[in-house]
């Protein structure tokens, strides 16, 4: 279990053979401000952080011990969540900055594969399909939208409207249905 905090710090849980839970491991030396989101990757080894600093980071755990393998950059601000797709092929981040991005991961290097502007306002969240890499998003401009990939493009292929204030979340079921 990963969890992350505005003491910029992301913990990682464990419970032993008691049932009770411990810190086992504090990570410290990646953010600079309040880490908003953990995610792991569908590998298990892999965690994806992103902080209020603008930045995502990838964290590999081997025998317990967690590194930084990649910082990613290029939000102009505030980074608000982070999510693995359902592949682990792909990163996706937002922001304030009213940005969406996704980025390839091929054998331990992050590429940009796409920057989105789609929203009006800053994104708040997003989610991966849970057998497709189909991702959604939600926005401060009341609105959710669904991106897809296009050949070796990503884009937007629906806005969804109907909420009458920020969309703070959004979670497809577990067939994805």
């Amino acid at each position: 279990l990963a969890s992350c905090a505005a003491d910029r710090a992301i913990r990682l849980w464990a419970e032993d053979g008691n049932r009770a839970w411990a810190c086992v491991a504090i990570l410290t030396d990646g953010h600079q401000r309040t880490v908003r989101r953990v995610s792991w990757a569908p590998c298990g080894s892999l965690l994806a952080s992103c902080s209020f600093d603008g930045t995502a980071m990838i964290w590999r755990c081997e025998d317990g011990v967690f590194d930084c393998l990649a910082s990613l950059e290029g939000h102009d601000n505030e980074v608000k969540a982070v999510a693995w797709s359902p592949s682990g092929s792909f990163v996706a981040t937002c922001g304030r900055d009213k940005s969406v991005w996704v980025w390839e991961a091929e054998d331990e290097a992050y590429e940009v594969a796409a920057v989105l502007h789609s929203h009006g306002a800053d994104v708040k969240d997003i989610v991966w399909h849970p057998t497709d890499d189909v991702l959604a998003s939600a926005s401060y401009d009341d609105s959710l939208k669904i991106i897809t990939q296009d050949g070796d493009d990503w884009r937007c292929a629906a806005t969804l409207l109907g909420h009458a204030s920020t969309v703070w979340g959004l979670a497809f079921s577990a067939d994805g249905a």
